[in-house]
C-alpha cells in the first residue's frame, strides 16, 4: 500500500502519459454488445480467494458471480453509449430466490438505461431460470432445450414413525402456535397453523412468478396459467407460449442478436493477411453484431489513472451467514461478527453499516450478543439491515434494532419464537441392550437426559424459560420496530412471512435488493450531500494481528456459517451432546435442518432462536 506522499509523487510521474491514456479509452470502446457468462452459483459480493488460487483456473470458475459487480455493470454499461445491449447466459442456478431477484433488478437497471437485456438459456431451466430470464428484453433457448414451468411446490417429510421403528422419538417445545419448528420429527401430518404459513408463503412466492411472467410482452393472465399448465415448453411450443424469442447454439449468438435487432451496427468483415492462403472455396459469414467481453469493458470503465491521495470514507457492510451458533470449538462466525461490528464502530473512515442476513437463527444467547453490538454501534452510525434469502428468528432478532429493514419481496424472515425439543432415545437404548443408571443430587438434574421423560413440574420449568425468551425477542421487536407490543405480538407467534407481506405488516420497511440497502445507509450518513454517492460498500472480516488489537477490512468468504465465540459458557453439557453426533448422521439425509437443531441443542443452551423446517421452495 503506497503512502500519501509515494501516490502524489508517483501521480506527477504519470500525468504527462495522461492524454495517451486518454485516446487509448476513448479509441478502445467499439459499439456493439456485451457478452455476461454467469456461473450457477451468486454471491452479494467477490469472495477472496487464496494467491495460489488465482493461478488455478477451476478454482475461480468455482466462484459464484458477484451481484455487486453486476450492478457496478449496469450502471457503467447504462451510461456508456457505446453499449447498445447486453446478452447473458444464464446456467441452471443453484441460488435462492431473493439473489434471482437481485439479478432481475440488474436487468431492470439495465432496461431502464435504454439498453436492450437478452438472456440465453442454453440448457433451459425450471420455475427459477423462468422467473429470471422474464426480467429481460429477449429469451433466447438452446434448440433442444426445454422450459419446465411446473409452477412452485413445498415438501415437508414426516419422520415420526421412522423415529418410532428406531426406538427415538422428539418432543417439541415452541412458543407460539406457528413456531412448527420440530414437527416434521413429532408429528405424523402437517399442523393446521404449519398448512395455513406455508399456503400463504407459497401464495406470495407463486404471485411474484406471475408477475414476472406477465410483464412479458403479451403475456396476459390466462397466457400465464396456459404455461403452468403446459409443465414442459420447448421448440415451437415455448415461442406460441410466450417464453421463448429464438433458439441458438453458442457459435449463433451474434448472428442471432443480428435478427432480433436488424438495426444495430454489424461486426466488420475481418481482413486477410496478404501472407495468408487464399481460401478455395470461402463462404460468406451470416451478418452478426458486435460483441465484447463484459468483465473486460467493467474493468477498463472503472480503471483510474491517477491513484487517490487518501483513503476514501465507506459503508461498511458486516455479513451474518447460516446458523448462529455459539460453539467455542469453531475458529470463525461469532467472533468475526463482533469484530466487524465493534471495529465499525472504531473506524472514521466507515460512515455506517449494512447489516446483511442470510440466516434463520440458531443461539439465542449468541443472537442477543450481536443484537448488543448491533445497538451500539446504531447509537453511533447508522445501521440499516438487508434480508437475502433467509432473515427468521434470531436473524430477524439481531436486525431488529437497525434504523430501517430492507427485504426481497421473495425473502423468508418473521418467525419471531422460540423452539426447543428433547431426544427421547429410551427404546432405542433398550434394543441395543444399554440399561441406564442415574445418579442425581437434586430433583431435575437429569431432566435432559434422552433416557426417560419429563415429568409434570420439569415441563413446567422448561415452558418458564420458553416464555421468558418469548417476551424478551417480541418486546425487542417492538422497541426496535417503535410499535407498542400488543401490535407486534399478533405478528410473532412463530410465523413465517415473505418480504412482501412483512413489508404490508411493518415488519420491513422497504422491499428491495442490497442497492437500497446501501441508498439507505448513504441517504442517513453524516457526510456532505456530494459525497454520499461515493461512499462504496466494503465487506469487514475482523481479525486480530499481532496480538495487539489491531483490525483490519478484508473481504470474507462467500457462505460462512455464524459460529465460535471466544468466551466459554459454564456449566455442565446436555446429554445430548453425547448423542448429538450420531443421531445427527442419522437425520442429516432425511431431514437436515432437525439434525441441525440436535447439534444446536447439544450444549447448555435449550432456548433456541431458530427458523427450522423452513421450505425449499422451487
Amino acid at each position: 500500500m503506497l503512502t500519501t506522499p509515494l501516490r502524489a509523487v508517483a501521480n506527477v510521474l504519470k500525468a504527462p502519459l495522461y492524454p495517451v491514456y486518454a485516446l487509448a479509452r476513448r479509441r478502445g470502446a467499439p459499439t456493439g454488445w456485451l457478452h455476461l457468462e454467469l456461473r450457477p452459483r451468486l454471491s452479494e459480493f467477490q469472495s477472496a480467494l487464496p494467491s495460489i488460487a488465482r493461478f488455478v483456473p477451476e478454482l475461480q470458475l468455482r466462484q459464484p458471480t458477484p451481484l455487486a459487480s453486476l450492478r457496478r455493470l449496469a450502471v457503467a454499461a447504462g451510461k456508456d453509449p457505446s453499449v447498445l445491449g447486453v446478452l447473458v447466459e444464464v446456467p441452471p442456478l443453484q441460488v435462492g430466490w431473493s439473489r434471482a431477484r437481485g439479478l432481475r433488478d440488474v436487468f431492470r437497471t439495465l432496461r431502464d438505461a435504454g439498453k436492450e437485456v437478452v438472456v440465453y438459456l442454453p440448457r433451459g431451466g425450471g420455475n427459477l431460470e423462468l422467473y429470471v430470464a422474464s426480467g429481460a428484453s429477449k429469451i433466447l433457448l438452446g434448440p433442444e432445450a426445454t422450459f419446465m414451468a411446473l409452477g412452485l411446490s413445498m415438501e415437508s417429510r414426516y419422520i415420526k414413525t421412522m423415529l418410532g421403528k428406531l426406538g427415538v422419538s422428539v418432543e417439541s417445545f415452541a412458543r407460539k402456535e406457528f413456531k412448527t419448528a420440530a414437527e416434521t420429527a413429532a408429528r405424523d401430518r402437517m399442523s393446521d397453523p404449519q398448512r395455513e404459513q406455508l399456503t400463504a408463503l407459497l401464495g406470495s412466492l407463486h404471485g411474484e412468478l406471475v408477475e414476472a411472467l406477465g410483464a412479458r410482452p403479451g403475456m396476459s393472465p390466462e397466457r400465464v396459467e396456459a404455461v403452468f399448465a403446459a409443465g414442459f415448453l420447448r421448440g415451437e411450443a415455448a415461442i406460441a407460449a410466450g417464453v421463448c424469442d429464438g433458439f441458438a447454439y453458442e457459435d449463433q449468438l451474434a448472428e442471432t442478436l443480428a435478427r432480433l435487432y436488424p438495426d444495430h451496427p454489424r461486426k466488420p468483415e475481418a481482413k486477410r493477411s496478404p501472407w495468408s492462403k487464399p481460401k478455395k472455396k470461402r463462404t460468406p459469414d451470416a451478418p452478426a453484431v458486435e460483441m465484447h467481453g463484459a468483465g473486460a469493458f467493467l474493468a477498463r470503465s472503472e480503471h483510474e489513472f491517477f491513484f487517490p491521495l487518501r483513503e476514501r470514507p465507506y459503508v461498511g457492510v458486516v455479513r451474518v451467514q447460516g446458523a448462529i451458533r455459539d460453539n467455542d470449538e469453531e475458529p470463525r462466525g461469532i467472533r468475526q461478527t463482533f469484530w466487524a461490528l465493534r471495529a465499525a464502530r472504531e473506524d472514521e473512515l466507515c460512515v455506517g453499516v449494512v447489516l446483511l442476513v442470510n440466516s434463520p437463527g440458531g443461539s439465542a444467547l449468541a443472537s442477543d450478543r450481536i443484537h448488543r453490538e448491533v445497538v451500539r454501534l446504531k447509537q453511533e452510525k447508522p445501521v440499516v439491515a438487508y434480508f437475502e434469502d433467509v432473515a427468521a428468528s434470531g436473524g430477524y432478532y439481531i436486525a431488529a434494532p437497525a434504523d430501517a429493514i430492507v427485504a426481497q419481496p421473495v425473502a423468508i424472515t418473521g418467525s419471531i419464537g422460540v423452539v426447543s425439543a428433547r431426544l427421547l432415545a429410551r427404546d432405542l437404548l433398550a434394543k441395543v441392550g444399554v440399561h441406564t443408571e442415574v445418579l442425581r443430587s437434586a430433583p431435575h438434574a437429569d431432566m435432559f437426559s434422552p433416557a426417560r421423560e419429563l415429568d409434570d413440574r420439569e415441563r413446567q420449568i422448561l415452558d418458564t424459560e420458553l416464555d421468558a425468551f418469548y417476551d424478551n425477542f417480541v418486546r425487542l421487536v417492538a422497541e426496535g420496530r417503535r410499535q407498542p407490543v400488543d401490535v407486534i405480538e399478533p405478528l410473532a407467534r412463530g410465523r413465517v412471512w415473505s418480504g412482501r407481506d412483512a413489508a404490508a405488516r411493518g415488519l420491513v420497511d422497504r422491499l428491495g435488493g442490497f442497492d437500497i440497502a446501501l441508498e439507505e445507509v448513504r441517504r442517513r450518513a453524516d457526510v456532505p450531500d456530494v459525497q454520499r454517492a461515493s461512499l462504496e460498500p466494503v465487506v469487514l472480516q475482523m481479525r486480530p494481528l499481532m496480538g495487539d488489537g489491531t483490525l483490519r477490512r478484508l473481504l470474507v468468504d462467500g457462505d460462512a456459517s455464524t459460529g465460535a465465540d471466544s468466551e466459554h459458557h459454564g456449566g455442565v453439557a446436555s446429554p445430548l451432546a453425547q448423542l448429538a453426533p450420531a443421531v445427527g448422521a442419522l437425520l442429516a439425509p432425511l431431514a437436515p435442518d432437525l439434525a441441525e437443531l440436535v447439534t444446536l441443542l447439544g450444549g447448555p443452551e435449550q432456548a433456541l432462536y431458530y427458523a427450522m423446517g423452513l421450505p425449499d421452495i422451487r
